[in-house]
């Protein structure tokens, strides 16, 4: 039992060590490639918004200077510092919500499993994770609007319905709990034999 525990200890930390390796080189893919895999993020952000918003809300472009970065534009009158007066405007960044992509992409690479698998379980991330961007996109974008600029921003949250306590829960939700867990869940649940390795549990056969 004693070596066995040591083999599965030496398993593991090896397995830890090359997920840690591959998810560096998945960073620099993710960060890179970021302008690309951001735009389904963007088109279906700005439906929700617009349909949720109406006619207050204009649409999410990429930002100019950092093609990344999500510019938010409405139609909200809003009065500047300077006293000038121009529709509302404001810059989300959707990679906030999406560093879990390269967290997988180095604990499936790092698993012992085939291509074909890893490839399965890297698009069934990607599609996860992307729909926690979208989640965090939409609801930093009204956070935004409830408590950042005032009173003629907040009344558009008012009248579309949305209340401010919900608004509140689920950006918590978009950024602490759902960008880290949710690969680490696919990633599990893609990968039960190898935890059950590791833990020592055993099936039960009947």
């Amino acid at each position: 039992m004693g070596r066995q525990a040591d083999n599965n200890e030496l398993r593991l930390g090896e397995l830890l060590i090359l997920a840690f390796l591959w998810m560096i080189f998945g960073f620099m893919l993710w960060f890179y490639l970021s302008a690309f895999h951001g735009v389904p993020v963007r088109i279906l952000a700005d439906g929700i918004l617009s349909q949720w918003l109406g006619s207050e809300f204009w649409n999410i472009v990429p930002n100019p200077d950092h093609h990344y970065l999500f510019q938010i534009q409405t139609h909200i009158s809003f009065r500047f510092p300077d006293g000038s007066t121009e529709a509302l405007g404001f810059v989300v960044n959707p990679l906030t919500y999406g560093y879990g992509l390269p967290l997988l992409f180095g604990l499936v690479m790092a698993s012992g499993v085939s291509w074909l698998r890893k490839l399965v379980v890297l698009l069934a991330g990607y599609l996860c994770v992307m729909l926690v961007q979208v989640w965090g996109v939409v609801w930093q974008s009204l956070k935004t609007l409830a408590f950042n600029f005032g009173g003629d921003a907040h009344q558009v949250i008012v009248a579309a319905g949305i209340p401010d306590e919900l608004i509140a829960l689920c950006y918590q939700l978009g950024v602490l709990i759902l960008p880290p867990l949710v690969p680490v869940v696919l990633w599990v649940l893609t990968n039960w034999s190898l935890i059950e390795q590791f833990a020592g549990w055993q099936r039960k056969t009947s």
